[in-house]
């Protein structure tokens, strides 16, 4: 199955866009894309979403709700079937503005699918099998009232199984998601600030976890993004920097014996139902610095 459809991409030109366009989409079979970008002028602008099947917003988390928000309006006149693809990483505030907005400018043509991508173009092409954390976290839809999103987010989903062996989970609000994804992703994010602030753990997470460094100094913004929006990410700060107070504060095996002591107080021994790839390995080499400890 494919999806064979007039698909624009919003900040195409942005790593993830650009992850999309060359690892994602044509394997679904999509070859008509365009992109728009910031210098991208504003009548062109109308222009391409005016001939768009699905619009899939990429653009930076900061900023990412009204950039969605000044979308719906730039929509509000279209007269056919078109679907919004909203993809942050932190999902309940874009999901509330979006669903407001969508309200208040009423097009019954116009849908929105609020979607959580747990993949990357710095882990999916693995040497190993695709990893258990790869999915897709379907959080809300906002169908327009001619515009049913059922068939079409059903096909999508069946398309990203079929193809990558990803699934798609609808088992979490866009809160619920947060929460989940602070305990998780914000928590392994908490390592990546520590490294972003202090030169020597950044040269010792470079020398033990070369593609964990590789991938938080590829995604530093949205990290810091992340950490300032998600509203569950003060307590998942407060328990690590505790955590960290109780090593020497000096080594690779203190930042991960920090890591492991938080995880254990937010998540309580038990495995994330929305992980990361980074999120496991951390765990994993923590689980083994307290094997050894304990002996």
């Amino acid at each position: 199955m494919t999806i064979e459809t007039n698909v624009l991409v919003i900040g195409g030109d942005g790593e993830f866009g650009q992850f999309l366009r060359h690892d994602i989409f044509p394997s679904l079979g999509i070859t008509n894309l365009s992109i728009i970008e910031r210098s991208t002028p504003r009548d062109e602008q109308a222009s391409l979403l005016e001939g768009a099947r699905h619009v899939v917003l990429t653009t930076p988390l900061a900023g990412f709700a009204e950039r969605a928000c000044e979308l719906i309006y730039q929509c509000r006149s279209l007269t056919n079937p078109t679907t919004l693809w909203l993809i942050p990483s932190v999902q309940a505030g874009v999901w509330r503005a979006v669903s407001a907005t969508l309200e208040l400018v009423a097009n019954p043509w116009l849908s929105a699918v609020f979607l959580h991508p747990m993949y990357g173009p710095n882990g999916f092409r693995e040497t190993e099998p695709e990893a258990r954390t790869f999915q897709n976290v379907l959080t809300a839809t906002h169908s327009g009232a001619e515009h049913s999103l059922d068939k079409e987010v059903a096909q999508v989903s069946d398309c990203f199984l079929t193809k990558f062996n990803i699934t798609t989970t609808t088992r979490f609000n866009p809160d619920d998601h947060d929460r989940v994804t602070a305990y998780s992703q914000g928590l392994s994010y908490c390592v990546a600030q520590l490294m972003f602030a202090r030169p020597e753990i950044d040269a010792a997470l470079r020398r033990e976890m070369p593609d964990l460094h590789h991938s938080f100094t590829a995604n530093h913004d949205l990290i810091i993004d992340f950490l300032r929006i998600n509203s569950y990410m003060p307590q998942v700060l407060a328990a690590f920097a505790e955590s960290w107070r109780q090593t020497n504060q000096a080594s690779f095996d203190d930042v991960v014996c920090a890591f492991a002591r938080a995880d254990h107080s937010l998540n309580r021994g038990t495995e994330s139902p929305i992980s990361t790839k980074w999120y496991e390995k951390l765990r994993e080499i923590g689980a083994v610095l307290q094997t050894v400890e304990s002996r």
